[in-house]
């Protein structure tokens, strides 16, 4: 039991860290590199070499704990250096442009509007475009913005400074990811390998300086199946425990709908706790206490947007396919996961590998890039083929809780990530921001080939992750020089 309650603490420590951090960031930088000078650069990097401290003495004294806290460091230093050279409108999705009025169509318009008038966008949101997504993230966004402008006025039109939350998500993402891996029985160097998977995926670190939905609602997906298991594998099934699950399962609707997948492996814990409880009665009355925080924070903008305008609950805004009768997809079944070849963008295989590592961003045209990134994509590939080989080579050899959970985490994520692009069939929906949870199960089977592999596809599997890992660091810290 004490060691259940220190690992609470540890993580509450951990978020509360994240955000001293985050605002750190903000304060002495303005989370925009143009801003800083010599006495900004000398204030940041000695404050991040006192926070790498306290994460190396905190960190524990063995190998594998010290390994790990470098590894947090590195995490944390290129998400911090991606925010700084990233800015709002760049290398962002759906944002459009700050202080630019484009009909309130675009998520920094959702911002601005709930900045300025303090309530919902009181229109069909039909023809709002991104105005259909719920306002967890507009609103946070909103508010952290009024604050900011009113305490540092001069600054007023610095909207970099909202990526200072899209850090914050993104290391409470990555501390959570660290917890994960104390969850998993697995040898320490299975952890170890677990860990750097997660740590360096492209796709997180963008999402550092990310402004749309898309980090707050993987944060609070992550924190919701995290949270699950411990609750599953306390004896006592505590109900505050639970209740922490669906407010970040509510939470992460509220920011984002598809967050709901999350509940699947989620529900299949509830399910499984239910049929083994002597106490049935209780966890039916718990569970409908749950449904009874979870669902209106889910599901409330939805219900309000089909009162007022009919709009179906998993209503998905489409492109303007006139203006961009390009993004269009009209192939059959089959080539959408067999046809491979230069200008074949509609094979979801290779254009989700593609926007994993890229997200959707062109590096062709700078030779160092174009070739670093190609060996990026190369061992990210290969890393993905070792993912699945190990997952199967991990269900013949043990059958366990936590493969079904990681498995369940895996198929409906997949499944729904299918599903979503043959019915909206254009290239934007292929894209890896939309089944980033998968990252979680991929690190756990990349972790199983330490302990549980053949030699060889445990070898290659190690490679692919230190390839990887070492890469995606390089290129993130050298993409800046493309602008």
């Amino acid at each position: 039991m004490a060691q259940k309650t220190a690992l609470k603490n540890s993580l509450i420590t951990d978020i509360a860290v994240c955000a001293v951090w985050s605002l750190f960031v903000l304060v002495v930088t303005g989370c925009d590199l143009a801003l800083m000078g010599p006495l900004q650069i000398v204030i940041l990097l000695a404050g991040f070499a006192g926070f790498a401290f306290l994460i190396i003495k905190n960190g524990g004294s063995n190998k594998e704990a010290r390994i790990a806290a470098i590894i947090s460091i590195l995490a944390i230093a290129v998400r911090t250096f991606y925010v700084l050279y990233t800015g709002a409108q760049q290398r962002q999705h759906d944002m459009g442009e700050f202080e630019t009025f484009h009909e309130y169509n675009y998520h920094a318009e959702y911002i601005e509007y709930l900045l300025n008038n303090h309530r919902l966008l009181d229109e069909d949101i039909t023809k709002h475009w991104q105005f259909y997504h719920p306002p967890l993230q507009h609103i946070i966004c909103a508010v952290f913005f009024g604050i900011y402008r009113s305490i540092a006025p001069g600054f007023a039109h610095n909207w970099d400074a909202l990526q200072s939350l899209s850090l914050f998500y993104s290391l409470v993402t990555l501390a959570v990811a660290k917890r994960f891996t104390e969850l998993w029985k697995m040898s320490p160097k299975a952890k170890t390998l677990a860990y750097i998977t997660f740590a360096f995926h492209p796709q997180l670190i963008v999402f550092s300086g990310a402004l749309n939905n898309d980090p707050l609602s993987v944060m609070f997906a992550a924190a919701a199946l995290y949270l699950a298991i411990v609750w599953y594998n306390d004896e006592k099934k505590p109900f505050l425990k639970l209740m922490g699950i669906s407010l970040c399962v509510g939470l992460g609707m509220m920011a984002k709908l598809s967050a709901g997948i999350i509940a699947v492996p989620i529900g299949f814990l509830m399910v499984k706790a239910f049929f083994e409880s002597g106490k049935k009665l209780n966890l039916v009355l718990w569970y409908i206490v749950f449904l009874m925080v979870c669902a209106p924070l889910g599901l409330w903008y939805q219900v309000r947007s089909y009162v007022l305008w009919k709009v179906p609950f998993t209503y998905v805004a489409k492109p303007d396919i006139i203006l961009n009768p390009g993004l269009v997809i009209d192939q059959p079944f089959w080539k959408r996961f067999l046809s491979f070849g230069d200008g074949v963008d509609y094979n979801i295989i290779s254009e989700t590998l593609d926007s994993a590592v890229f997200d959707g961003d062109y590096y062709r045209d700078h030779t160092l890039l174009a070739l670093i990134g190609y060996f990026l994509l190369a061992s990210f590939t290969v890393l993905v083929i070792t993912v699945f080989a190990n997952m199967i080579v991990t269900w013949t050899k043990e059958r366990s809780l936590m493969n079904l959970v990681m498995t369940i985490l895996f198929v409906s994520q997949l499944a729904s990530y299918i599903y979503f692009c043959f019915s909206f069939p254009y290239t934007c929906t292929m894209s890896f921001r939309y089944i980033v949870p998968t990252v979680i199960a991929g690190a756990y089977y990349t972790g199983k080939s330490k302990d549980l592999s053949p030699n060889l596809l445990s070898l290659l599997t190690t490679a692919s992750v230190y390839a990887f890992a070492v890469i995606s660091l390089v290129f993130h810290a050298l993409i800046w020089i493309k602008g």
